[in-house]
């Protein structure tokens, strides 16, 4: 079993991966971004603006607004929200390259070559292993292309993973498509980039406005989808889309569409994914799917767009291992003709019953690629390629002869449900927020983020210890405060936490004794107050309110004269969770195994267990310095099992639970001078 420090379970969240988001930039003043200086931030560790020379800014996205939504889906921590809407790599790192303004991308070359001289092997120190792009333009793949060539060079030469979005455009993926009127993003076309498509709110059906790809060639259809309607993310401060949706009634975050909106879940997945499986790259083994004179659709010489002759043996049609991880693992069933509504064009009933295959084996169409992106199937795939390849877990690759296909005969054995006993009494749960408090000036309103969390409060509760740390007080922007911490045992509308919190030092200390009645059920945790600051507004032109952050640290003491079981059913809009920590003064060894955790786990030692040594052909007579290690490991592969388990925590499925809102009207592309503009319906 695999703990942290204070007795928490471990969780996979991207923490120690960076994830480029190549944009109109980010505005890193937002609480959710935790900018500090250049290379120092928990968060965004470098914001930067092309204005023919890259230039270090706090605010790299003055006007348009896209890019900092598309970095909250990414990676944003969720402090404006109490958590609830964090990104779907909460705790990895970013990168906001600034290359547009309004509507416009006019720096992409600039942006990807910059990604990728930062991102050489050996000279990575931030871990830079994904760039997510949600730009472009319609057209069929070139791939003497400088966007094409610099996507390959990343992608083969350095192993980040390049994802692009597919385009608004919608279509049919027959008639015009196929006879000059592609609809796809020719970036995304591109085989050794990532091709994401716009799937509803809940994954379950394609959007109106998603680009169809030709059914005739198979290099233009989508690789996967990704939810692209209504998402809620990070919200910037004086630009296009601010000013768009104001009305929503959150100044931290708003919800769009669009495949702009799809690409950075699928770009937040890859750094978690990457973070844990490092030595995923090229996979030489396998090919973008691609139809030469006859089409997978249409038969004998319906084959459209690209003919390439090489594409079976040149190098720019492989793929990253990612990728194929992806297409592999996601979910197609029941997403055939599957349309949402407002496509005129597309009557969504040409699927076959029998679905058409790619290369992969797996269902894949011109709308939906291969279906909406699995999380957990994709992280359990990838870290079982990574024991594979690393059998003692020193970090290095002893094995590289072992490929996703070797992974995909044995990764189901590691995602399994287990009971998990621990020797405690008590459970934790702890989280951070910005309480942040906007006075609009004349009018008299007044706004105040919601800081709502969730805690569960399992069969056998008797107390509730709360620690509420706030910084009320900060020089530096002349900034005062007076916080407090609601809680609602059971949701019942009351605030049991008055009278019960004590202040010591600069903590609030609320212990509460805990009925039977709350059991099984949500205690519900608000923060409120008031505060006032004078100075931020030097340092924050956009986010110059009074902002506090803070911290919670919630334990939950439990009476084990009975055997109790934690297993929590998470809440539709909202993760939250609970951990083993340290037992109480009155708990006795006679309770040990009493108390258990039954959850959705990653079983790495059942992996490990079926890990078989692999026989390298090579044409080398010595056989080279691989296979000779190779050879070494094989003999003496039991040595390098592993007896742990790790437990999966579901906070990846962060950035696809997101409110529904409303539904926006078409923005308007403007075409530049790279042919690339934002992608966003």
């Amino acid at each position: 079993m695999q703990f942290e420090t204070d007795n928490a379970f471990t969780e996979w969240d991207g923490d120690g991966t960076a994830v480029v988001d190549l944009d109109t930039g980010v505005d890193a003043g937002h609480p959710d971004f935790d900018y500090l200086e250049p290379w120092t931030g928990e968060k965004v560790i470098y914001s930067a603006k092309w204005n023919g020379v890259w230039t270090e800014t706090r605010n790299s996205d003055t006007s348009s607004g896209h890019g900092t939504h598309v970095g909250g889906t990414i990676a944003g921590n969720g402090d404006a929200s109490a958590g609830r809407r964090a990104g779907v790599a909460k705790g990895g790192q970013m990168v906001a390259l600034g290359t547009g303004d309004g509507a416009s991308i006019f720096a992409a070359e600039q942006g990807l070559e910059w990604t990728f001289e930062h991102s050489i092997p050996s000279q990575n120190p931030y871990h830079i292993r994904v760039v997510s792009n949600s730009w472009g333009t319609d057209g069929d793949y070139d791939p003497n292309g400088a966007i094409a060539t610099i996507t390959d060079r990343l992608t083969f030469e350095n192993g980040v993973a390049v994802i692009f979005a597919a385009s608004n455009s919608g279509g049919s993926g027959g008639g015009g498509e196929c006879g000059g009127d592609l609809r796809t993003n020719v970036y995304a076309n591109t085989p050794s980039a990532i091709s994401v498509a716009a799937l509803t709110h809940d994954g379950t059906q394609v959007t109106s406005f998603s680009s169809r790809g030709c059914m005739n060639q198979q290099h233009t259809w989508p690789d996967v989808g990704a939810p692209g309607r209504d998402i809620w993310a990070t919200a910037p401060r004086g630009t296009a889309i601010d000013a768009s949706t104001r009305t929503q009634g959150d100044l931290y975050y708003m919800a769009i569409s669009g495949t702009s909106m799809a690409t950075p879940h699928v770009g937040g997945m890859a750094g978690v994914i990457l973070d844990i499986a490092p030595s995923l790259g090229v996979a030489d083994y396998h090919r973008e799917d691609h139809d030469e004179g006859d089409s997978l659709v249409g038969g004998e010489g319906t084959a459209a767009y690209g003919q390439f002759e090489d594409w079976d043996t040149a190098n720019y049609s492989r793929v990253h291992e990612l990728e194929l991880i992806l297409e592999l693992t996601a979910r197609y069933e029941g997403m055939a003709n599957a349309c949402e509504d407002g496509n005129d064009e597309d009557s969504c009933n040409d699927i076959p019953e029998e679905c058409y295959r790619s290369a992969t084996g797996e269902c894949h169409d011109w709308r939906i690629g291969h279906g909406l992106t699995d999380v957990d199937a994709a992280m359990a795939l990838a870290r079982t390629l990574q024991l594979m390849r690393d059998q003692d877990g020193d970090g290095f690759v002893d094995h590289p002869e072992y490929t996703v296909w070797d992974a995909w005969a044995i990764y189901e054995s590691m995602m399994v449900e287990a009971s998990i006993p621990v020797n405690t009494d008590r459970v934790s749960h702890s989280w951070k927020g910005d309480w942040n408090h906007f006075n609009n000036g004349a009018t008299g309103a007044v706004y105040y983020t919601e800081d709502s969390h969730y805690v569960w409060i399992p069969n056998g509760t008797t107390q509730m210890e709360a620690r509420f740390v706030p910084t009320e007080f900060d020089l530096d922007t002349a900034q005062g405060g007076a916080l407090q911490l609601e809680i609602d045992l059971g949701e019942d509308g009351s605030n049991d936490a008055q009278g019960a919190c004590t202040r010591v030092s600069d903590a609030w200390i609320c212990d509460l004794d805990v009925e039977s009645s709350p059991w099984n059920s949500w205690a519900h945790f608000e923060v409120t107050g008031q505060a006032f600051t004078f100075l931020r507004i030097l340092n924050h032109p956009e986010f110059f309110e009074s902002r506090i952050p803070y911290t919670v640290d919630v334990t939950l003491t439990l009476d084990l004269s009975e055997p109790v079981d934690i297993s929590i059913e998470q809440r539709p809009d909202f993760y939250s969770d609970l951990d083993p920590a340290a037992p109480s003064d009155a708990y006795d060894s006679e309770y040990d195994g009493m108390l258990t955790f039954t959850r959705p786990v990653y079983d790495q030692q059942a992996v490990a267990a079926l890990i078989q040594p692999k026989e390298v052909v090579t044409d080398d007579a010595d056989g080279g310095f691989f296979s000779a290690l190779g050879d070494l490991f094989s003999d003496y592969f039991g040595a390098a099992s592993f007896f742990f388990l790790f437990v999966l925590l579901s906070a990846l499925g962060i950035g696809y639970l997101v409110r529904s809102s409303r539904i926006d009207g078409p923005k308007m592309l403007v075409s530049t001078s790279v042919d690339a503009e934002l992608i966003e319906d």
